[in-house]
């Protein structure tokens, strides 16, 4: 079947069956262990959480102008409208201002309509969706009328855009706003610093750990609550440091509950169940007993992770660390603690997204590797007026995947 002419095309926010056909097609790719019935009951218990509610997450089709609500569109994708914090190092008593970014996910093109430009012309047109019309150059005369934007989703104000992708640093970089190739995401940090269980790496033999605090699903959200402080800080004195614009997501608001609440399953009476009791851990001075006496104090730097669950393969799985704080005196302690608990739970690797290069050269030490991520490859696109090239994107960790 010849391609549809682009200029026939636009972006639409789907209609609710439009949303359930875009997660039956891609249920077939991305469901795992999960029955195909499950993996549509998943998405549909996610909708009702925080990180999705109140329209801040959208499902968008690239359909025929003249069929707009069609459920043979061509492709399909989510966005996350989330909160994040950038700090510019030329005005510093600004500090780190809140400002809004997108996150782009669910990107899919079913086999009969791929090789045609589809999800190219798709990506193309999201920057039109999600960020300022007067950040962008003119919308290209051979496209049409640009995307239609309800006022009531919120979107067309992010400062910036992300996306994990899964298809190498080329492709979505070429997808900018224009009919030209690049000024699309631009890979940034894909970088693991991992330990494997059959490695008998050093740090994972048995014995003392330092004093520690395990942490629930909730424990975890209220830890990361407490972090934002320091994140904060982190990024302001980051972008005085390098002088370059600084950003990051943040993990509250359901943004990092995220990652662990797509690991349900569900039992034989259809009740969701998660893999785990726990989420994390946060480690403790001698002198200190409760979590919120270990953030009390903005100059003393605490220590903890979080994480999620990955399947490695059908019989194995990975713990990757959603969060971790630690300085190069307190990261030892905390590892031997993830080691400990990954061979207690049988898990047979541990990952860290976008461990600072400090860090890594101590976590090399205990017997970990630092290498590039050939998948879930983090990229940005920033709406500002500063080289992007020149961003910073800090704490670019698992928790603000999706």
């Amino acid at each position: 079947m010849a391609a549809v002419p682009l200029s026939e095309l636009s972006l639409y926010p789907a209609t609710p069956d439009q949303v359930l056909e875009s997660r039956r097609r891609h249920a077939h790719q991305w469901r795992r262990k999960l029955s195909f019935e499950d993996y549509l009951l998943r998405d549909q218990i996610m909708d009702a959480q925080e990180q999705s509610v109140d329209k801040k997450m959208t499902t968008w089709v690239l359909a025929p102008r003249t069929d707009p609500t069609t459920l043979d569109f061509m492709c399909s994708c989510e966005i996350f409208r989330r909160i994040a914090i950038s700090a510019d190092p030329s005005d510093p008593a600004a500090g780190a201002k809140q400002v809004i970014t997108c996150a782009i996910a669910s990107v899919f093109t079913p086999p009969e309509k791929r090789k045609k430009g589809y999800a190219q012309h798709m990506m193309r047109l999201l920057h039109w969706v999600v960020a300022p019309r007067s950040a962008l150059p003119d919308f290209p005369e051979a496209w049409g009328s640009p995307p239609e934007v309800p006022e009531e989703l919120g979107l067309q104000k992010a400062q910036f855009s992300v996306l994990y992708s899964d298809v190498g640093k080329d492709f979505y970089q070429l997808c900018g706003p224009t009919a030209k190739p690049g000024g699309g995401w631009l890979a940034s940090g894909a970088v693991e610093t991992s330990w494997y269980a059959d490695k008998a790496a050093t740090g994972s033999t048995p014995g003392a750990t330092s004093p520690h605090i395990w942490l629930t699903e909730d424990d975890a959200k209220h830890v990361w609550s407490l972090d934002v402080p320091f994140m904060r800080a982190d990024v302001v004195e980051a972008a005085m440091t390098s002088g370059h614009t600084t950003i990051s997501l943040l993990p509250t608001k359901g943004v990092g509950a995220y990652v662990i609440q797509r690991t349900m399953s569900f039992a034989a009476d259809g009740t969701s169940v998660l893999p785990l009791d726990t989420w994390g851990v946060l480690l403790l001075p001698s002198s200190v007993v409760g979590v919120d006496e270990v953030f009390a104090d903005l100059e003393t730097q605490p220590t903890y992770a979080t994480w999620t669950l990955d399947s490695l393969n059908e019989t194995s799985r990975a713990l990757v660390t959603t969060r971790v704080r630690a300085s190069k005196e307190t990261l030892p302690a905390l590892l031997k603690v993830l080691t400990q608990f990954a061979l207690k739970e049988n898990i047979q690797k541990v990952e860290m997204w976008g461990l600072p290069e400090g860090l890594q050269a101590v976590a090399s030490e205990s017997g970990w590797k630092t290498s590039e991520r050939t998948d879930h490859v983090s990229a940005c696109k920033w709406y500002g007026k500063e080289n992007e090239s020149q961003l910073k994107w800090m704490f670019n960790e698992k928790f603000s995947w999706c």
